[in-house]
């Protein structure tokens, strides 16, 4: 939508809703400023938005316009029970670990994602509730845009070397903590462009110039980006949405011409960058499969901490294997459930137990049987999103990165939404 139809959403909201879209705006500034944390946790922003977000998401709900929410009984059913084995896990971790307090934090933002869905099932109403969210994350998404723009263009900011097993020189991170922040931006606002040109494409029935002029640049940018942050699981998911994107497009005759008038463009810098810049991020993965190096080497070395921690748990009680890992006092399960697991599955397993696991992929894919309900553009992000959750999950923890939930569950809020709300129309 136009911004001054973005600034008319935004207002009307009530100030139990708008808070939250104030929030995605100001997150970028806010985890710039994640150091703070070293000289006193009251002084980080960071750990404030941790305690304060599932607080004034309860007093939220106390606002006499604050919107009901519209029931989905496979999504609502599934994340419930999800939800309620990680909650239980995480009482009982705190139990188990003898009530140490240093765990609280890191138990807020374990549970952070379930508030947030929660709050974003009565925030999401319908489809201009969706676009004024994927909005604002985009409009957030300059303030990391231009940080990545000045340090390819004049001075690194921060820069973390590699070593050679990890396919050699350097990656910037700018002044955040890790390269998950510039990759969740960099991939969320592909995608958000991607959708809102389909949008153009489809329902307004127009392919201007100018629009297309605007979705080279952003792919640019996010191309700069992806070469400077060097990580292999975002070229995945990157990559994955341009093929997405593609068979979405192709689907009118306009798109077909227009891939096959490009595809000579883009089938070299597809191979280009895939020998340049892939490979030698993914080499080792061959020769594991090629049975040159040993599979502990395989996703970066994260293999050799999983088949550790895989097999504590498979000694543990029954009990714990099938609905967490929160009743064991074993000294590991803190890393067990935490970012150190470097998969969000297996994060999941160890913390939900064979079936909290299946559970929470039944939520994510529960949504998928609203796609035959929506237009084009809709399938395609929530695909799209779907997609990213999976992939980033084998080799990272997007549900730790507070802006990966900001941008993929009111996506997936939009999907629950009942048919009326998803049928075509306009």
């Amino acid at each position: 939508m136009p911004f001054k139809d973005w600034k008319i959403w935004f207002k009307m909201l009530p100030l139990s809703l708008k808070w939250f879209v104030l929030l995605i705006l100001i997150r970028p500034i806010a985890d710039l400023l994640y150091f703070l944390k070293e000289v006193s946790p009251v002084l980080s922003p960071l750990y404030l938005i941790g305690i304060l977000t599932p607080l004034i998401i309860m007093v939220s709900y106390l606002s006499s316009r604050f919107p009901k929410k519209f029931p989905s009984f496979l999504t609502d059913i599934s994340f419930k029970l999800w939800a309620f084995i990680v909650v239980l896990n995480l009482i009982l971790l705190l139990i188990s670990q003898n009530k140490d307090l240093g765990l609280i934090g890191d138990i807020i933002k374990y549970i952070n994602p379930i508030f947030i869905f929660v709050y974003l099932r009565h925030f999401i109403r319908d489809k201009k509730d969706l676009h004024g969210i994927l909005q604002a994350f985009y409009y957030s998404a300059s303030i990391p845009a231009f940080l990545l723009l000045y340090e390819v263009i004049f001075n690194p900011i921060n820069v973390e070397y590699l070593s050679e097993g990890r396919g050699g020189g350097a990656r910037m991170q700018g002044g955040y903590a890790d390269i998950m922040n510039y990759a969740i931006y960099i991939n969320a606002a592909l995608l958000i462009k991607f959708y809102f040109y389909l949008r153009s494409f489809y329902i307004k029935r127009i392919g201007s110039i100018s629009s297309l002029v605007g979705l080279g640049v952003v792919t640019v940018i996010c191309f700069m980006g992806l070469v400077s942050i060097k990580q292999t699981s975002s070229w995945m998911v990157a990559m994955a949405l341009g093929l997405l994107f593609v068979t979405f497009i192709v689907r009118r005759l306009q798109g077909f011409v227009l891939v096959i008038v490009l595809l000579p463009v883009i089938a070299y810098f597809a191979i280009t960058t895939y020998t340049t810049r892939i490979e030698p991020l993914v080499e080792k993965e061959y020769e594991v499969l090629e049975g040159e190096a040993e599979i502990d080497r395989s996703f970066n070395g994260r293999m050799t901490r999983w088949r550790k921690y895989s097999n504590i748990w498979l000694d543990m009680p029954l009990v714990n294997n099938l609905i967490g890992v929160g009743s064991s006092d074993d000294e590991n399960v803190p890393v067990m459930i935490g970012g150190g697991m470097h998969s969000d599955i297996v994060r999941m397993l160890f913390l939900g137990g064979v079936v909290g696991l299946l559970f929470y992929l039944l939520f994510l894919t529960s949504t998928l049987r609203s796609l035959r309900y929506m237009q084009l553009p809709e399938r395609f992000i929530v695909l799209g999103v779907l997609g990213s959750i999976l992939l980033y999950s084998v080799s990272t923890t997007p549900l730790l990165y507070a802006p990966f939930i900001y941008f993929a569950f009111p996506v997936l809020s939009y999907a629950a939404l009942p048919k009326p709300l998803l049928a075509p129309h306009g």
